[in-house]
């Protein structure tokens, strides 16, 4: 799957961010590096539990104008969004705090493989989404968070 490909090459460069260590630019983010890693790292670790989980019954597809766009477009716009409260990290993270936080998620994500096609994932803005669109959205996501990595690291 060429998504979870994807994805675990992000997951590869979040590593790589961490071993830099915790970076600020307030010009870009009141949030370090360190902060914007261990959001992502949460989302995709809370994604992949309730996709775990879920029961594909439950699924209602809906429509979604916001969905179609950034699903579409891959790109979610900066500073509009704000994540659920499960997924604000509460107090900064050390480095091998974060490592052993991202070895859980990579495991997390490998183990998606497994899963069966119509497990799904109800996401407050989007609605509903199935497995193949899930993997895509922590995709954006992730990425989302890797620009904005990149730009403190300039």
């Amino acid at each position: 799957m060429i998504m979870m490909q994807k994805l675990l090459n992000q997951i590869d460069q979040l590593h790589s961010f961490i071993l830099k260590g915790n970076q600020h630019k307030s010009k870009v983010s009141e949030k370090g590096t360190y902060w914007q890693i261990d959001h992502s790292l949460q989302v995709l670790d809370g994604v992949a539990e309730v996709l775990e989980n879920s029961n594909p019954t439950d699924y209602q597809p809906t429509f979604s104008f916001t969905k179609l766009i950034i699903m579409s477009t891959g790109y979610i716009p900066r500073g509009k969004g704000r994540a659920p409260k499960q997924t604000v990290p509460q107090n900064e993270l050390s480095q091998e705090e974060l490592l052993e936080q991202l070895k859980k998620v990579r495991s997390k994500i490998t183990d998606l493989n497994k899963l069966d096609k119509n497990k799904t994932f109800k996401h407050p803005l989007f609605g509903w989404l199935n497995l193949k669109d899930t993997i895509k959205f922590m995709g954006i996501h992730t990425h989302h968070h890797i620009k904005i990595i990149n730009d403190i690291l300039k």
